[in-house]
C-alpha cells in the first residue's frame, strides 16, 4: 500500500497534491470538512475532541492495511480572521488556533500513534508559511499557530531520530499560491490588515 493522507485536501495547493499523487499510483485519503469526494473522510480541526475519534478510527483501519509508503501532509488552515485579536470574539479566536494548531496537532498525533510501529518509509510533511517566521501586522493568530506547529514538527523530528521504525517530519514553506486563502486576504479590510494592497499587487503580477 502506497498511501497518502492530506488534511485540507479538497481545494487549492491541497487538491493539487491529491490529484499529483494519485497520478503517481497512491491511495488517497483527503480529510476536509466538505468532505466532498470518494477519497474524503468528513473530519473538522475546529473540533479536536471531535476530530480525534473520527482520525483514530481511519488511521486504524489504514494501518492495518500492508505498509509500502505513507505520506501525511498537514495542509489545512486559514488565516482568517485579519486583524487586531483584542478586537475579536473569543470563540473566533479559538476556531482559528484549533485549525491551525490544536487541530493538527491531533491530527499529527493520531497519525504517530496509528502508523508508529509500521516497518515502512513514513513521513510527516507540514505545509508551512513565511507567516512562521516574521510577524505580519494583522495575522498574529496565524503566524502565531504557524511558528508553533513548525517548532512542533522540529521537535518531533528529534523525537523520532532513535526510534526503530521512524516517521520523518519536515516542514515546506511553498510561498504564495494564488488559492481561495489568498483571495479572502486580497478582500480584507485595510484597517484589519495594511499590507492588503501588497497582495493586491502579487495577484496582478
Amino acid at each position: 500500500m502506497k498511501r497518502m493522507i492530506i488534511s485540507g485536501g479538497s481545494r487549492g495547493l491541497g487538491a493539487a497534491l491529491v490529484d499529483e499523487y494519485r497520478r503517481a499510483g497512491y491511495e488517497i485519503t483527503e480529510l476536509s470538512r466538505s468532505g466532498r469526494s470518494g477519497d474524503s473522510v468528513q473530519v473538522d480541526l475546529a473540533q479536536p475532541k471531535a476530530a480525534q475519534q473520527i482520525l483514530d478510527d481511519e488511521f486504524g483501519r489504514i494501518a492495518a492495511d500492508p505498509c509500502e509508503h505513507v505520506l501525511l501532509f498537514n495542509n489545512a488552515g486559514d488565516v482568517m480572521p485579519v486583524g487586531q485579536v483584542a478586537d475579536k470574539a473569543v470563540d473566533t479566536v479559538l476556531g482559528n488556533v484549533n485549525v491551525n494548531f490544536v487541530g493538527a496537532i491531533v491530527l499529527l498525533r493520531a497519525f504517530m500513534l496509528a502508523f508508529q510501529a509500521k516497518n515502512c518509509p513514513k513521513a510527516i510533511v507540514n505545509i508551512s508559511s513565511g507567516a512562521a517566521l516574521s510577524g505580519v501586522e494583522g495575522w498574529s493568530l496565524y503566524c502565531a499557530a504557524k511558528a508553533g506547529i513548525e517548532h512542533f514538527i522540529r521537535t518531533i523530528a528529534l523525537e523520532q531520530a532513535n526510534n526503530p521504525f521512524p516517521i520523518n517530519a519536515f516542514n515546506i514553506s511553498p510561498g504564495l499560491i494564488d488559492t481561495g486563502m489568498q483571495a479572502s486576504i486580497r478582500s480584507a479590510a485595510q484597517t484589519d490588515f495594511p499590507r492588503v494592497q501588497d497582495f493586491v499587487g502579487f495577484k496582478a503580477e
